[in-house]
């Protein structure tokens, strides 16, 4: 049987301190090395993480007190895997590097081997600035990503309710041009798969137009919501140089 009357004890609350007379002194002394630092790792594997990241926290009682993060854990030998395939095959690969990110990844990988085939001059005016354009939407799908899941993780809900709404129209587009929403290979060395299908230029008109009418939902939300900005200002800032480190691009790097 414990002692009631014992200096401290736990409870549900927390620690209970039990003051007689004149020991003040050890009970702030008691307070003080109250919590002991212990180091979790979480992850790579995380239901809590949008892909594979590894978290190294540092906690003192329920506060994390500093965390590192290590990447590289979504690395599938994709190099390797291209040294096998013909130049066109490997646009399938690339794709998939950033799956939120599709038509950039193509792009890079088909300047690189335009430019070793010495073809750099002889790709089409047209095909270059379809390669431009869907970079560009894909631009605003992948940010939106980062906006709904930021929402989420956050508590904002209807932020990620808004924010997969929009990327679905962009997601329309992709599937009329290119016949799928996602990891299309669409790019290719040499220019792109197939032009533009009829009414495509119109629906990504309307697509363009109609999408900050409908971000503005989303901004009057968030924009000078005390409890968003209470949750984002000054909370696990990265530097530059860090974001240069990490290879960190998009919303993050332009936060800085």
């Amino acid at each position: 049987m414990s002692d009631t009357y014992s200096p401290n004890y736990e409870t549900t609350e927390g620690r209970v301190h039990t003051v007689m007379g004149q020991d003040w002194d050890s009970v702030l002394g008691a307070a003080e090395g109250e919590y002991e630092r212990i180091v979790v790792n979480m992850g790579p594997q995380h239901p809590s993480t949008h892909g594979v990241l590894r978290l190294i926290l540092e906690l003192e009682g329920e506060s994390v007190t500093e965390a590192r993060c290590g990447i590289g854990y979504l690395h599938t030998g994709i190099e390797k895997n291209l040294e096998y395939r013909t130049w066109t095959q490997g646009v399938t690969f690339v794709t998939r590097m950033d799956y939120l990110s599709p038509f950039f990844n193509e792009t890079a990988y088909c300047l690189g081997v335009e430019k070793l085939l010495g073809i750099t001059d002889q790709i089409p005016e047209r095909a270059q600035i379809i390669r431009v354009m869907m970079m560009e939407l894909n631009r605003v799908s992948s940010h939106l990503v980062a906006l709904a899941t930021g929402g989420m993780e956050l508590g904002a809900l209807t932020a990620m309710i808004f924010g997969f709404r929009e990327r679905e129209s962009v997601l329309d587009l992709f599937e009329l041009v290119t016949g799928l929403r996602m990891n299309s290979a669409y790019i290719r060395p040499g220019g792109v798969a197939q032009d533009l299908p009829a009414g495509a230029e119109q629906q990504i008109r309307d697509t363009i137009m109609a999408l900050p009418r409908r971000m503005k939902d989303t901004a009057d939300m968030l924009v000078d919501n005390s409890i968003w900005l209470a949750r984002t200002q000054g909370i696990g800032k990265l530097d530059l140089a860090g974001c240069m480190a990490l290879g960190v691009t998009g919303p993050v790097l332009r936060a800085t």
